[in-house]
């Protein structure tokens, strides 16, 4: 089941798709066992094989992601936000990181006016979210090496600036040391994003993540004590979700 989930996040990550070699190794698994799991999946429509022999996501996901979204961590966020955030001044979203890559799930959306329009199933680069800081502050430092080692060889095209590894790594430590990541125009000129990871794992580590987005002219010290403490208070909700077992 782990290695299935792997091959998933792995083709979530490759929009035009994967050969059976890329993906065997890009994931360090004999041809036949990537073979193997890529048909059982296909036979789930969750895995699509191009007439180029290339496998992307298939159709089955699209259900999958309806039913998620009617139910489970999106819509507990929605409730949450509406007991948690005192008005509707900044927007706040829930991500879920697939490997080097963030995906929004839901949005409790703002009154002012951002640089950057948040909508269900937009992805951005971990390494520069807030929310993408925030869950690989909760990886180990050798996991975050593979990660990027792997997208960067996986979806190797013109265009993609992967960070310097060191460098990120020195960030999610100082993330971890305290509580929160930051997002200082990285995503978009003018804006300030904070968030904070979700804990849903008996290991700590997490996928999931809170993030607010702030206008850059309007953060004081005050604003940043005030948001930070809803979000770690949103966060701390959803964590209280039973965490997933081996």
């Amino acid at each position: 089941m782990a290695r299935a989930v792997r091959v998933l996040e792995l083709l979530g990550s490759a929009p035009d798709g994967l050969s059976l070699t890329e993906v065997a190794r890009a994931l360090e698994m004999p041809p036949s066992s990537a073979l193997a799991i890529c048909t059982t999946l296909r036979q789930e429509r969750l895995v699509t094989r191009t007439r180029e022999r290339r496998y992307t996501l298939g159709p089955g996901i699209l259900g999958l992601a309806d039913k998620y979204m009617r139910g489970g961590l999106p819509s507990f966020f929605m409730r949450v936000c509406r007991d948690v955030l005192p008005d509707n001044r900044e927007t706040v979203v829930l991500a879920v990181r697939e490997w080097h890559e963030v995906v929004y799930v839901a949005q409790r959306p703002g009154n002012r006016p951002l640089a950057v329009n948040y909508h269900l199933g937009m992805r951005l680069p971990a390494h520069t979210t807030a929310s993408g800081k925030a869950s690989l502050s909760t990886v180990p430092d050798g996991e975050v090496r593979k990660i990027y080692t792997v997208a960067s060889s996986a979806t190797a095209r013109d265009g993609v600036q992967w960070p310097d590894v060191d460098a990120l790594i020195e960030d999610l430590h100082e993330t971890r040391r305290r509580g929160y990541a930051i997002d200082d125009e990285q995503t978009a000129p003018g804006m300030v994003c904070l968030g904070v990871p979700i804990s849903m794992t008996d290991s700590g580590a997490t996928t999931a993540a809170v993030a607010v987005s702030l206008v850059k002219s309007t953060v004081t010290d005050q604003v940043l004590a005030e948001y930070l403490t809803l979000i770690r208070t949103l966060a701390d909700a959803l964590s209280s979700i039973e965490p997933a077992t081996d």
